[in-house]
This record gives structure tokens, C-alpha cells and sequence, in this order.
């Protein structure tokens, strides 16, 4: 009973101190939400100045949030023209990919060469070339812009446990 009773005390405090805020970029209708920690990589469009920032999140106002890479640079809530949510598989599957028809290049120019056959054949185009076509459009769907405004939605959540 005294372990249960300290582990529900040790619970409650430490809920307390480790309240965070997080900032939620969601589509409005449906259950779509991405959440942004402090310290985690983001990537957005500013509307006013027409700037990208890309950087750390660096820490979370009440209508604010600072990016930064270097300094910290302040962003208004209102002023978010939209922001680039990455997703991890297809990135790293069109890096394979690409880094793959590279590999499959030069495995068949050198076969080409050891059997003296001519190096440039319509073979070596289409298996390397379809390869890195298919990690060229994997990396280009590794990355989807979230319009804030009628459809996409920005807030900054208080989180705390208890």
C-alpha cells in the first residue's frame, strides 16, 4: 500500500513538471494532426516576408513560436503561411533507390566491359534510369505542404498531466 500510495504522489509531481506546450498543425474535418515538440526539426513558410525558415523549434509562446538554426528567429501564429511536414520512409526509400541505380550503374558497365560488349546499351538505361525515376518521385512524396488557412489549422497546446 505505501508503494502504491508513493508511486501515485511521485506521479502527480512529476506531471507538474514536465507541462509542456506543442504546437499542432491540423486539417480541419478530419483526424489529421502532426504535433511539433520543442527541439524538433520544422520547416515552414512565413507570409508576410515570403521566407522559408527551416530550423529547430526552438521554444513556444502563447502566439508565438521561434525557430532557430543559428538564433533564434520570432514567428507570429497568424503570420504562418503553411508549414512542410517530412515523412521518414519515403525519403529514406528514394535515397536507396538513387544511391541503388548508381550501384546498378556501374555493376553493368563494368559486366559490359569484362565481356567486350559495348558499355552504353539500352539495358543499362532503363534499369538505372526507371531506379532513379522511382527515387526521384519517392523523395519528391517524402514532403507534403500544409496550407494554414480554410483547410489546415495552427495551435499551440498546453499540455499538462494530471
Amino acid at each position: 500500500m505505501k508503494y502504491l500510495f508513493g508511486s501515485l504522489i511521485l506521479s502527480l509531481l512529476v506531471g507538474h513538471i514536465y507541462a509542456q506546450k506543442t504546437l499542432m498543425v491540423e486539417k480541419i474535418g478530419t483526424l489529421r494532426k502532426y504535433y511539433y515538440h520543442v527541439g524538433d526539426p520544422m520547416k515552414l513558410k512565413v507570409s508576410k516576408q515570403d521566407t522559408l525558415l527551416r530550423g529547430k523549434l526552438w521554444s513556444l509562446g502563447d502566439s508565438m513560436i521561434y525557430i532557430a538554426e543559428l538564433r533564434p528567429f520570432e514567428v507570429h501564429l497568424k503570420d504562418v503561411g503553411s508549414v512542410y511536414k517530412k515523412f521518414a520512409f519515403p525519403r529514406r526509400l528514394g535515397k536507396m533507390l538513387i544511391f541503388g541505380s548508381a550501384g546498378i550503374f556501374g555493376i553493368i558497365v563494368v559486366d559490359h566491359l569484362i565481356n567486350n560488349e559495348p558499355v552504353f546499351t539500352p539495358d543499362l538505361f532503363i534499369i538505372a534510369g526507371s531506379t532513379m525515376g522511382a527515387g526521384l518521385i519517392s523523395l519528391s512524396l517524402s514532403q507534403k505542404r500544409c496550407r494554414i488557412g480554410n483547410t489546415w489549422k495552427l495551435k499551440i497546446l498546453n499540455i499538462r498531466v494530471f
